[in-house]
């Protein structure tokens, strides 16, 4: 599949009419997508965040070679379905900062249990609640349709009713990803390579699962790293993060006896994952 899938030439070859599609859909301009209308939220507590319709570049338009890559990852990854890295990606699609948060364990190098981590779970809470309108700004302005809003393919979760109606670009689980990996890199300097690794995959799983194009989730690792440098500038952000580390330490030199050590097999699978992006 592409370079990272063995099998990606034989698919790609037929698939012509998918990808064509696929094309076509990536670059439907703003307004076309069916049924989306941008919510209003109240403006989140803290300092204005910056606004990524002026940072981050727009999706490929129609018909340009970044359009079509998306599309041809978008048809190659489907044969992934049922696959070990499927079943990651399953995972990485539940919702709440909880699990998002136990999805970096075999990264950190030892079981993150939000139960044991109130002060850093309610940080990443804090965190998700001010970048979400801004992800909301920006996915308005593009109003990018998801990869499969016109397709019927295989996804790794059952997500074509209200998210099918939502923009695509850019992709709100790697700005929040990506945002936690950063949150964990400044708590656990020494695993900030395996960190970001799995940062990284838990962008990709979307990707997978074919409800983001490629390019949707490298714009949400952009975005994260920006909206996690301006919140790092906070006053009170310093307290919050030492407070988090305090405990995070506690918790890997203390782990309660009931606590079990991160599965071998999924930190396996997250490695083999992180070895064959989609590409």
């Amino acid at each position: 599949m592409g370079r990272g899938f063995p099998h990606g030439r034989a698919w790609r070859g037929g698939t012509r009419g998918i990808v064509g599609a696929c094309v076509l859909m990536g670059g439907i301009a703003a307004g076309a997508s069916p049924g989306w209308a941008h919510r209003a939220a109240p403006p989140p507590p803290g300092p204005a965040l910056p606004d990524g319709r002026i940072f981050l570049p727009p999706p490929p338009p129609a018909e340009t070679a970044g359009s079509a890559a998306d599309a041809s990852i978008f048809a190659d990854t489907r044969v992934l379905e049922n696959s070990e890295r499927w079943k990651l990606a399953q995972r990485d699609a539940r919702h709440g900062v909880g699990h998002m948060l136990a999805a970096f364990s075999c990264a950190a190098g030892f079981t993150l249990t939000p139960a044991h981590l109130p002060h850093l779970e309610a940080l990443l809470s804090r965190m998700e609640a001010r970048v979400e309108p801004v992800i909301e700004q920006e996915k308005a302005q593009w109003n990018r349709p998801r990869p499969y809003s016109a397709i019927e393919l295989p996804l790794c979760v059952a997500e074509r009713g209200e998210v099918a109606r939502t923009p695509s670009y850019p992709s709100a689980y790697a700005t929040l990803g990506w945002i936690t990996g950063s949150v964990l890199s400044d708590i656990l300097p020494e695993r900030t390579a395996q960190i970001m690794q799995r940062a990284r995959v838990y962008g990709e799983s979307r990707v997978i699962c074919g409800v983001h194009w490629r390019s949707d989730v490298t714009a949400g690792w952009m975005n994260g790293a920006v909206l996690y440098t301006a919140m790092r500038q906070e006053a009170d952000f310093a307290r919050e993060l030492d407070a988090a580390r305090t405990e995070v330490a506690n918790l890997r030199d203390h782990p309660p006896a009931h606590v079990t050590p991160p599965d071998r097999g999924e930190c396996a699978q997250e490695e083999d994952a992180a070895a064959h992006t989609p590409q």
